[in-house]
């Protein structure tokens, strides 16, 4: 399942090495904003997919540094494989474990004082969505989700590798209820190809966010949303749209009222 933005990305290497010896010990790579003398525009806390974050990923991290973003890529399989087996002790053991590791790498790339967007592709772009909803890390302005499905679960498995069907046991959620449990003051940008499999999911996902979801098409993309130069160009529309005007500024200018009290996740 590759994400292979184009030719002209700006390379893959990872341009910051973490200070943080336990940092430097978790499967992360950092990539700093292009001008290291300004603030980066976010920091990107970036779940790979069920292969990890690989050579794709970090081509389009290149090209998002490239862009003043600073980018921290995270392979997610080894934290899935030291979880709990059942719900919901593995919901908590992943929320406990990945909100300082987001914190710290926020740290580290110097973005402690600008937004925070979780982003991922495929099973890691439902990942973000989940932690957004349920970890709600310090900082979070919103969810950059990159071929997302209408199921997953806080795992990778055989099937998931497979490419087979979403899952339906008992450790699995709803994507769109994930959607609609993420704090009603964040945006969701979803990131699909036309030719994508799961672009069925979208209309619930759109429904359970309402105004804060917008959808970002690739012509004639598939899942992999694989070498085509205009994936990595909606990609930064996506991400132009979530760091715009914050929906707490919009809405409070209309008189809405905004709560982000945290809640448990929804039953499975």
């Amino acid at each position: 399942m590759a994400l292979i933005i184009s030719a002209c990305a700006h390379g893959d290497q990872p341009t910051h090495a973490a200070h943080d010896p336990w940092l430097r010990a978790q499967p992360l790579l950092l990539y700093s904003a292009a001008d290291t003398t300004r603030p980066p525009r976010a920091v990107i806390f970036f779940f790979g997919n069920d292969i990890g974050f690989w050579q794709p990923h970090r081509q389009l991290a290149g090209s998002l540094a490239q862009s003043q973003y600073a980018v921290a890529g995270f392979d997610m399989r080894s934290l899935l494989r030291t979880l709990p087996e059942r719900h919901p002790a593995r919901d908590s053991a992943f929320a406990l474990a990945i909100r300082p590791l987001i914190a710290q790498a926020r740290h580290e790339l110097g973005g402690d004082s600008v937004p925070l967007v979780i982003a991922g592709h495929s099973i890691g772009a439902e990942l973000a969505i989940w932690t957004a909803a349920h970890a709600r890390p310090a900082g979070t302005t919103a969810v950059l989700a990159m071929s997302p499905g209408s199921r997953s679960h806080l795992r990778v498995s055989l099937s998931d590798i497979m490419n087979g069907p979403e899952p339906t046991g008992p450790d699995s959620y709803t994507v769109a209820d994930a959607v609609a449990a993420v704090p009603c003051d964040e945006r969701v940008a979803i990131v699909r190809g036309t030719r994508d499999r799961y672009v069925k999911a979208d209309s619930a996902l759109i429904a359970a966010g309402g105004d804060r979801v917008r959808r970002f098409l690739v012509p004639l993309a598939g899942h992999s949303l694989k070498r085509l130069a205009i994936a990595g160009f909606e990609t930064k529309r996506a991400l132009d749209w979530l760091l715009a005007t914050p929906l707490t500024v919009v809405r409070q200018a209309a008189g809405d009222s905004l709560s982000r009290a945290p809640g448990p996740p929804p039953p499975r």
